[in-house]
């Protein structure tokens, strides 16, 4: 009797430290709240970055549309007054915004979201993210993801993955944005103030 109740408590002890093991593999629901919450932010903060090139693009674009029959038609009294320094400096500020609003628009780089592990082991990539898979065969992909399905340390580092990449491309948006503002901004400043020169020129 005494050895049958040493082996259940030899069980019962297995199986605590697996509920242990469990628990500390586990996710919280709190910890599953925060990465939602997360992932919502990041999704609407690049919808508002897309936003804002989108409308230095229109802007810009309809700055030139404008612009481009107002030379050609008066083309003789803008070369006559000088006029053409200023327009010369509105055109280059309206091109450069485009540009730079239209790099920040730009799709990220498919397959470029992995990180390398430590010596000896592969090349760690979230099989969440479709740019990371979209060119693998699907053998190969059904392997990767029930890996990481099977694992919750790889799920946290796939999550942990998709959210520094996600915020990554959304700081490199809005870098761009804020360099396309400045140029906008420095832009028309310049044209109005050499406007303004060329005016009291006269």
């Amino acid at each position: 009797m005494e050895e049958v109740d040493e082996d259940d408590d030899e069980v019962t002890n297995d199986g605590d430290d697996k509920g242990k093991k469990k628990k500390k593999l586990g996710i919280s629901k709190e910890a599953i709240n925060i990465i939602r919450t997360t992932y919502r932010n990041n999704i609407d903060l690049t919808s508002i970055a897309d936003s804002k090139a989108n409308i230095l693009m229109s802007l810009n674009s309809l700055m030139l549309t404008f612009l481009i029959p107002i030379v050609l038609t008066n083309l003789d009294d803008i070369m006559l007054f000088n006029l053409y320094i200023p327009l010369i400096l509105l055109a280059i500020t309206c091109v450069a915004c485009i540009i730079i609003a239209a790099l920040a628009t730009r799709p990220v780089r498919m397959g470029t979201q992995k990180v390398k592990t430590e010596a000896g082991k592969r090349t760690r990539m979230s099989p969440f993210f479709f740019g990371n898979y979209y060119r693998m065969k699907r053998e190969d992909y059904f392997e990767m993801l029930e890996e990481a399905l099977g694992d919750p340390e790889l799920i946290m580092d796939s999550i942990k993955l998709d959210l520094y990449f996600l915020g990554k491309s959304i700081g490199e948006k809005y870098h761009k944005i804020r360099i396309c503002f400045l140029v906008f901004i420095l832009g028309i400043s310049a044209s109005a103030l050499s406007l303004i020169v060329v005016l009291l020129m006269r």
